[in-house]
Order: C-alpha cells, then structure tokens, then sequence
C-alpha cells in the first residue's frame, strides 16, 4: 500500500510537469533497449490517458539487436528516429532510462528535458529538470512506470503487459541480476497478462548471416587474463553487440569478469559485466574510459562511450589496446599472461576429451 501511496504521489508530479503541453516527446536512450522501449510505451500510455494530448517516442541511432526489433513489432510500439523529429513542434519532453548529458542519448545540447524517469545514478543535470525519479534500487526502469501504471489503476493491456514484462527480465536476466523486490513483485504480477506467444517470438527473433560473421569474430578477439575476459570487436553495426556478447564471453565458467570494445562512426563503445554482485562495475568503466568519454553502470553492468580522435593515435587498434591497459590496472591484472580463448589449453579436443559428469554416472556417450 505504501509503494503504491509514493507512486501514486510521483505520477501525480510527473504529469504536473507537463501541464499547459498538448504536444510532448519521449526520448529514449539511443540504440533503445527493451527497458527503454516499455518504459516509454508505459510513460506515453499514461499521458495521453491522463492529459489527453499527443505523444511521440522517439530514439538516436537505430533499433539494432534482432530481439529489441522482434519486441517492437510484437508490441506495435510506434517509435520514430530522431531525425523524423521536429523539436519545435513540441511544448514539453521526457527522457526515460537515460538521463542528460550521459552521452548515449540524442537530446540536443541546451535543452532541458521536464522529464526524467531512471533507474541509473543521478547525474547534476538531472536535478535542473521539473520532475525527476531516479531510482537506482531498481533493476529495470520498466518496474518503476509499472508502479505508476498500479497506482493510476491502468488497465493492462496484452501489448504493454507483455512489452514491460520481457523488459524487466531482460535488464535483469530473469531476476537473476541486481533485481530488487520490487522488480520481482512487478514481474509476478504481470505475468497473467502476458501474451507469451509474444515473448517467444521475440526471444527466438532471426539473425542474420553477419550476426554469426561477428560472433565468429568476438569468440576470436577475446582474450582471457585468468578470470578477466577482454574482448575487441572491431566495427560494429550497432552498439549493442558489444553488451550482448559480453554477456555470451561472461558465461564462461572460467570468467568473472567480462569487457567489451568495439567502435561505430568514430565512437569507441564499451560494455562490462560481471557474475560479482558488489563489482562495482560503474566505477571500474569510468576509469576505463577516463576523460576521452563518458560512462555509467551498476554494480554488475557498465556502459561507456569515448571518441576515438581524442586518443593518440586515433587509430582503433591503439585506443583498444589504451582502454584495456586501464581495464587490467583497475583490476591490478597487469601481471597476468593472455591467452587467446580459442587456443586456450582449456579446451576439450574431441579426440581427447574426457568422459563429462553425466556420462561417467550414467554409461553412456554421445
């Protein structure tokens, strides 16, 4: 009853911030992920009910990762790329999971959002805006609109149910990774509204004979320090592969620690994860990234970006081989010896490969 009072009390604040508005944009992180996108499907539900007027959710970069452009068309979000949008045209704007002056997000500079909702730590700029609610107990941003959701007494529909429910259990690998209680009473009880034909589709969405090109790549570029997994990528379509295969690299038996590089349009994109629950992984990426960029994260996931004309030289390879230098300082690895994964003295050879668990309990080989 009580989480439900404060979210009733932060809707009703929120939508105060765009009063007078009959035109409001939602802008999400750029490369929206599915927190992202429920969350503002969630948020734009909300204030077209409520105030009645029109609302636009808008995103930099493009929809990437084949599950995140699988949840899109399931859940008919309408979202429009950025260059589609008029500024002008709008009297008040919302960031949702992202917040100003981050670095992943398209919000042009001077302009100050009315509108901040995330579940990431609070930024200086965050604090100029009319409302904010930044909750970084959360696992997924989706738990706090869905709260508003409750506390508005919103009936949910399949699409949005089924939007915010495949968001929470992405950001937190099904409750498994830096979920609160709240995230976990969110996901329960959307659960019986949830079209999970949907979910199927989405989780089991085609790639694209490239994916595996780069898959091939980022299991050749990985290199292990002991527990520490690096991993260069080189060019990427979108950003997104760096997060979504360091998160592949991590389940790794092996490996605790898991960092990600690859560049897009002169931009240098990192990802890193871990399995440790208080890693800290925010503060390890802002040393990673240093003054050539910006970064942020939790404690077992970071993000980061850093332009690559502001390392000497400004070459790929070089700016690569400078960020994970920082990486082993900041985990006092700078001892260990590499060793490429695929020639890892770690790896079963078929022609002499040891009898597993399961076969040495139960006679039987494969």
């Amino acid at each position: 009853m009580r989480t439900t009072l404060m979210s009733a009390t932060r809707l009703r604040r929120c939508l105060r911030a765009f009063r007078g508005a009959t035109k409001v944009l939602i802008l999400t992180h750029d490369y929206p992920d599915p927190d992202a996108v429920a969350s503002a499907l969630a948020l734009q539900r909300l204030i077209e009910r409520r105030l009645h007027c029109e609302v636009d959710i808008a995103y930099g970069g493009i929809v990437g990762r084949a599950e995140n452009r699988a949840l899109v068309k399931a859940v008919r979000a309408n979202l429009k790329p950025l260059e589609d949008v008029d500024w002008d045209s709008y009297e008040a704007c919302a960031l949702v999971d992202t917040q100003p002056r981050t670095g992943n997000n398209s919000l042009p500079f001077g302009r100050v959002p009315d509108v901040v909702i995330d579940h990431h730590p609070l930024r200086p700029q965050t604090r100029r805006v009319k409302f904010h609610d930044v909750r970084t107990r959360y696992g997924a941003t989706a738990t706090m609109l869905y709260e508003y959701l409750k506390a508005a007494r919103f009936r949910m529909d399949p699409d949005l149910a089924t939007a915010l429910f495949y968001a929470i259990q992405a950001e937190t690998q099904t409750l498994s990774r830096e979920a609160s209680r709240r995230d976990r009473e969110a996901y329960v009880s959307l659960f019986p509204y949830v079209d999970f034909r949907k979910i199927s589709e989405i989780e089991y969405a085609g790639v694209s004979r490239a994916y595996f090109s780069k898959m091939g790549s980022a299991l050749s570029g990985t290199t292990l320090y002991g527990d520490l997994a690096i991993i260069s990528l080189g060019e990427v379509a979108h950003p997104e592969l760096c997060a979504e295969f360091c998160d592949m690299i991590l389940r790794l038996e092996s490996v605790r620690w898991a960092l990600c590089i690859g560049h897009k349009s002169g931009t240098m994109v990192l990802s890193l994860r871990t399995k440790e629950r208080t890693g800290r992984a925010g503060v390890i990426i802002a040393r990673v990234v240093g003054k050539e960029g910006k970064a942020g994260g939790h404690g077992m996931m970071a993000g980061g970006i850093a332009r690559l004309e502001r390392f000497d030289p400004p070459v790929y390879e070089s700016a690569c081989a400078t960020l994970a230098a920082r990486f082993l300082e900041a985990m006092d690895a700078t001892d260990r010896i590499p060793e490429n994964l695929l020639n890892s003295s770690d790896l079963d050879v078929a022609e002499n490969r040891p009898e597993s668990r399961i076969e040495k309990e139960t006679g039987t080989s494969s």
